[in-house]
């Protein structure tokens, strides 16, 4: 599978991050982290002296997201002994399958290593380190879960209210936030292009205006 990772290691991983109070909604685990700010919330949830979430605001446009990961990469996995890849960093914030559940999976391991080494944790953690998941309750909120491998079917429709238009609708609502996202980020694509093309055609009329200047020039010393 695209993260590396086994169907066993990719349950306990959501279930780990499921039982970790984060400020927003479960909904799509690449697309939810993809800002770097829950990853920000999910280490300070446990190591809250070597990350400061003020750093690290909501993002939708590629440029604020990377701001947020070189801050999270020079700030604080240096101080977990780790850093991240430009190719590693791209892909959690394009938000390609896979990507945020390796990077989850690592930063797991080197947070149980920063605290077996000494690192300074939160008390209310301090007798439960960020394992590998083994033996951990499952979340009180299944609707906001990642871990829907580890959720039982969900009971006939009469029992819990939903129903298929209503579950097409919050598909569309997903597919409309992402197509929004794209737009965005090819606006601000063509912006930049536009600038680069308003200078270069800058540079062609001054070009243009030294060269009639020289003409003359040349065309008034050949006349005398």
């Amino acid at each position: 599978m695209a993260s590396g990772l086994t169907d066993d290691e990719l349950q306990k991983l959501y279930t780990w991050i499921d039982e970790i109070p984060l400020s927003r909604p479960k909904r799509n685990i690449s697309r939810d982290f993809a800002d770097c700010v829950l990853v920000a919330e999910v280490i300070g949830h446990y190591f809250p002296k070597i990350v400061q979430l003020h750093n690290y605001s909501a993002a939708n446009s590629s440029p604020q997201k990377l701001y947020n990961w070189n801050t999270m990469n020079t700030k604080v996995l240096k101080k977990l002994g780790w850093q991240v890849t430009k190719d590693e960093i791209e892909g959690i914030i394009m938000a390609r399958p896979g990507f945020i559940e390796r990077f989850l999976h690592q930063l797991q391991f080197k947070m149980a290593k920063y605290r077996a080494n000494g690192g300074p944790v939160r008390s209310a953690v301090a007798n439960n380190p960020p394992p590998p998941v083994q033996q951990q309750q499952q979340p009180q909120q299944p609707q906001q879960s990642y871990n829907q491998g580890a959720i039982p079917p969900p009971p006939p429709v009469s029992a819990t209210g939903y129903d298929r238009g209503a579950l097409q609708k919050e598909v569309d609502e997903e597919i409309l936030l992402d197509k929004e996202q794209t737009i965005q980020e090819l606006k601000e694509t063509v912006e930049i292009l536009e600038l680069k093309i308003a200078k270069l055609e800058q540079l062609v009329r001054l070009k243009d205006s030294k060269i009639t200047k020289l003409q003359q020039q040349v065309g008034g010393v050949q006349s005398n």
